[in-house]
């Protein structure tokens, strides 16, 4: 039975998130994806910077996560990547079943 992972990850902006995802999609090593844009602050280089970010959000197995970690670092601009892979408490069969049939 395979594990089921929420996977978020992080854009610059629309245009990376597009690649990124469309990278994803079309290697099938994710289903589709969900784009939230909002503001987002954090350390670098010692120096509080502000951006606007896009996370995508979508849902992969353990079959595809190591393939989805290397294909975002392939595809994104971002030095630093950020992405988690979050194992849902419960998943309804619904989803399970299209994750599974959308990744075969």
């Amino acid at each position: 039975m395979s594990v089921y992972y929420e996977a978020k990850i992080s854009a610059e902006n629309q245009e990376q998130a597009d690649t990124i995802l469309n990278s994803l999609l079309e290697q099938k090593l994710a289903t589709a994806g969900q784009f939230i844009h909002a503001p987002a602050r954090f350390l670098w280089e010692g120096k509080i910077q502000d951006m606007n970010y896009v996370t995508i959000t979508c849902y992969t197995t353990d079959k595809y996560k190591d393939a989805v970690m290397e294909d975002v670092r392939k595809t994104t601009s971002e030095t630093v990547p950020m992405m988690t892979f979050t194992i849902p408490d419960d998943i309804n069969v619904e989803l399970r079943d299209w994750i599974d049939k959308t990744l075969a």
